[in-house]
């Protein structure tokens, strides 16, 4: 009896938070801006966030998540005013899933590397290939391809310089770009791929190497409106000025030349 009784209110409980978060996702905003964005965004936009709810009393909420995870939940009914992603395959899937866009603009570039917590001899000039294959690399985490772009630009490094095939037994794919961070963070891995951006707030001393920029797409945060509402409007003007502009500098991402 007492089993079943559990059972109905935790039902109850997670229709309740089901309902809320679709709630969230989905209502149309007329004092806030729903904004989805790329999890490797998490610290500039939440501080971007904060600065412009300050200055113009309108909130913001963002949903942090894989960008290609985010694309799937917009092309399956979700209604963001904004969609900032990492890469812009997640933007070629919504146009062909037929979602109205309103206008795209370029925002930050980014940088891959491989990084570790394995101090190893000459790390800076082994090439990306000898790194790839040292067998104190057992485990290399990247995040999936299938759900981030992150794990694109990982898959063309990693294809361009020794073949995916040759490395696939150490291979382990995560949901996103942080959850891949997290495993070496955890021992998880020895290596993983990420953006540089990623180890801002690593807590550990960590060895990182830059991707030569040949063996991959540009790494490209395009933001999507959906919209040109006056908060739109408000948010675009904003991101564009020298102080939105220094916080991802500060981060580590690139301001695009115009």
């Amino acid at each position: 009896m007492f089993k079943n009784k559990y059972t109905v209110i935790i039902l109850i409980m997670t229709i309740v938070i089901s309902l809320s978060i679709f709630y969230s996702v989905n209502r149309k905003h007329q004092d806030s801006l729903l904004i989805f964005t790329a999890v490797s965004l998490s610290e500039p936009m939440t501080e971007v966030k904060s600065l412009f709810e300050n200055k113009y009393g309108i909130k913001i909420l963002l949903n942090l998540n894989g960008s290609q995870t985010l694309a799937s939940q917009i092309s399956r009914g979700a209604n963001p005013d904004i969609f900032i992603s990492a890469g812009n395959t997640p933007y070629n899937f919504l146009l062909s899933k037929q979602i109205d866009i309103y206008k795209k603009k370029l925002l930050v570039l980014n940088t891959l590397v491989i990084a570790t917590e394995i101090e190893l001899n000459n790390w800076d000039q082994n090439a990306l290939k000898a790194i790839i294959l040292d067998p104190n690399f057992k485990r290399i985490s990247i995040a999936d391809p299938e759900l981030a772009p992150a794990g694109e630009y990982s898959m063309q490094a990693i294809n361009h310089s020794v073949g995916f095939k040759n490395v696939e037994h150490k291979i382990i794919k995560t949901k996103n770009v942080r959850d891949a961070v997290n495993h070496l963070r955890l021992g998880l891995s020895e290596a993983v791929f990420a953006y540089i951006t990623d180890f801002n707030t690593y807590p550990n001393e960590i060895y990182k190497k830059n991707i030569p920029s040949s063996l991959h797409d540009q790494i490209e945060y395009p933001i999507i409106y959906f919209n040109s509402n006056d908060n739109v409007k408000k948010f675009e003007e904003y991101l564009y000025t020298d102080e939105a502009k220094n916080i991802f500098t500060n981060y580590g991402f690139k301001i695009p030349q115009d």
